[in-house]
């Protein structure tokens, strides 16, 4: 078996640690009870133009990357004024909670959003997260949501794949006293990956 080479087996790690801790931050969030949402099924939503213009797109490069990727695009969003977000959908291990991790990596940071979906339904969270970790920091909390999500299938599985619609708004009171808006609207889509 040929040895990882060091660029890759930081880039594996890396990943790793971002697709855990959106976890981490929902664990950590602050939010009423009772906001999670129904989702909507369109069986038909993964014929949407969207995806076939999707189709002759690839996907944007993250900093962490040395090479451009060769797959193709994955989102069709805007969030916070920005488009340069892939989709991560995963299941861990001993769990039926999908992770939609809709993410930017620069290979010290990252950003995005989280669309955790549980018994048929869902809730968005947004998230930042640094190389920069302090003990004890508080986490931040978020108000006001108003979301909405279309999905091709009422249940996925492990390496299904999944097309979906987001819209979303958000304001986030963080530990410094900072009001900040959230606002993503767009299709994305992925392979569920399955994490140990």
């Amino acid at each position: 078996m040929k040895p990882l080479s060091t660029n890759t087996y930081f880039t594996m790690k890396f990943k790793i640690l971002i697709l855990s801790f959106p976890l981490f931050l929902l664990s950590c969030s602050k939010e009423k009870k009772g906001e999670r949402l129904k989702f909507s099924v369109d069986e038909n939503l993964k014929n949407n133009k969207i995806f076939k213009q999707m189709e002759s797109e690839n996907e944007i490069q993250m900093r962490i990357d040395s090479e451009p990727p060769k797959s193709k695009k994955t989102t069709k969003l805007i969030f916070d004024e920005s488009n340069e977000y892939i989709c991560e959908p995963i299941f861990w291990k001993d769990t039926d909670t999908l992770n939609v991790n809709i993410v930017y990596h620069t290979g010290f940071t990252s950003a995005g959003f989280n669309i955790q979906i549980h018994d048929h339904r869902f809730e968005v969270s947004p998230y930042r997260m640094s190389d920069h970790i302090t003990d004890n920091e508080k986490s931040s909390t978020f108000k006001n949501p108003q979301q909405k999500l279309i999905l091709d299938k009422a249940s996925y599985r492990p390496n299904d794949s999944i097309y979906g619609y987001v819209e979303f708004e958000k304001t986030e009171y963080d530990p410094y006293g900072n009001v900040i808006p959230h606002k993503g609207k767009g299709y994305f889509r992925g392979k569920i990956e399955y994490v140990k």
